[in-house]
């Protein structure tokens, strides 16, 4: 069985199709026999890529390693190919290639968004030097992982991934004719500092802040009196420093829940402030291993996947409203020859409206503000729309 962590990405998939999607936008056409040959090398030490997954017993089965089975060319390339997309009978990577533009959708039951991040910079590397880095493997044990989790309390509150008044937003007139778009809107590296120095100065993470607004945003919607949100974390963080440094293209995220309230009136910077404060708390207790503890121990009892799956629902299930923080993508890391990249940023899963969730990824100063939408030109306004006012909650924050 493959890293069992796998498994919370394989429920609802008629639902929510789980990938982690990079754009990258270049000065310049990129060389594809390069790239095909870069994707080649990374299959020697990751070979998922080249696998299709087997559900029933969380297994990666081996398909040729053809390169061009996972990159190709695109002119008239389209959101909607992700429809298509189909990890289990497919290598668990697409890289397409548009113009200046290169389009990564890589397995969610593979990896996580950190993981997507480490299997870029390699994919760069790769690129760059035309062979694997040196001495470097994959690494997909979660060993550290459980001694943690025997280490830590069990606080488990089973409400605590299900809150009692959930965000939402409302649904509009159902359309037959849905497609696919990722709209995203940015901030600028001066609001991004602003940002970072309003931050330090009324001692809260960055973090909290893009909570804070991305919640307050949804909650002017539907009006509910709680602000209720999972907040993912990298599981990376707690490993030795040694284990920390090695390649780890695999799932390691868990996640925090953390459900305050607050009127649709109060002020963002006591919303900030609130959840500073309950996320405090949660850090100290280590919260985030309750939406994994139960998986964990049912895999080591042998479970069979369908239990496994119900653990996953009780506690770490798909939320309508949802958020992600893919951090910083290294820009020195993520570096091509030859070429000079004008923008980067990443998205989670495309999500049919009124489901929502906001991703956002900060490269070379600029922050990236995106969702991955599925619905009908009004739905994916209205999605446009959601995003530009969480933009403008973070700036109102500066002031």
């Amino acid at each position: 069985m493959a890293d069992p962590l796998n498994v919370l990405h394989t429920i609802g998939l008629d639902v929510l199709y789980p990938i982690v999607r990079c754009e990258i936008r270049f000065s310049s056409i990129i060389n594809i026999e390069r790239l095909k040959e870069a994707v080649k090398n990374i299959g020697v030490i990751i070979p998922e890529i080249f696998s299709y997954y087997q559900v029933q017993d969380n297994t990666f089965v081996s398909l040729p390693h053809n390169p061009d089975t996972i990159v190709t060319q695109n002119q008239d390339f389209s959101e909607d190919e992700a429809r298509h997309l189909d990890f289990l009978k497919e290598p668990q990577l697409k890289i397409i290639v548009s113009g200046n533009k290169v389009v990564v959708f890589i397995s969610h039951i593979l990896t996580d968004g950190a993981g997507a991040k480490q299997f870029l910079y390699l994919l760069a590397a790769c690129y760059n030097q035309r062979q694997l880095p040196p001495g470097v493997e994959n690494h997909t044990d979660i060993d550290q992982i459980k001694s943690l989790l025997g280490s830590t309390k069990n606080i488990m509150n089973p409400q605590a991934d299900h809150p009692k008044e959930a965000l939402s937003l409302p649904k509009l007139q159902n359309s037959k004719s849905v497609g696919y778009e990722v709209i995203e809107s940015q901030l600028t590296k001066s609001q991004v500092m602003k940002l970072h120095d309003k931050t330090r100065q009324i001692q809260v993470t960055l973090n909290d802040a893009l909570m804070a607004a991305f919640g307050k945003t949804i909650q002017q919607y539907c009006g509910v009196p709680d602000i209720a949100l999972a907040c993912p974390t990298d599981m990376r963080q707690f490993l030795t420093e040694q284990a920390a440094k090695e390649l780890r293209v695999q799932n390691m995220t868990a996640r925090y829940n953390f459900d305050i309230v607050s009127p649709a009136t109060e002020d963002v910077l006591l919303v900030v402030k609130k959840i500073h404060n309950q996320m405090k708390k949660l850090k100290e207790s280590k919260q985030f291993l309750e939406s994994i503890r139960s998986l964990i121990q049912e895999v080591d009892k042998g479970a069979y996947i369908g239990d496994l799956q119900k653990e996953v629902e009780q506690n770490y299930h798909v939320r309508e409203i949802a958020y992600t923080n893919f951090g910083i993508i290294n820009a020195t890391k993520l570096k091509f020859v030859g070429l000079d990249i004008e923008d980067c940023f990443m998205t989670g899963s495309f999500r049919r409206m009124p489901m929502y969730q906001a991703a956002i990824s900060t490269f070379n100063g600029k922050m990236t503000l995106a969702a991955n939408v599925i619905g009908s030109g009004q739905e994916r306004q209205f999605g446009k729309a959601i995003l530009n006012h969480f933009k403008l909650m973070l700036v109102g924050l500066t002031y």
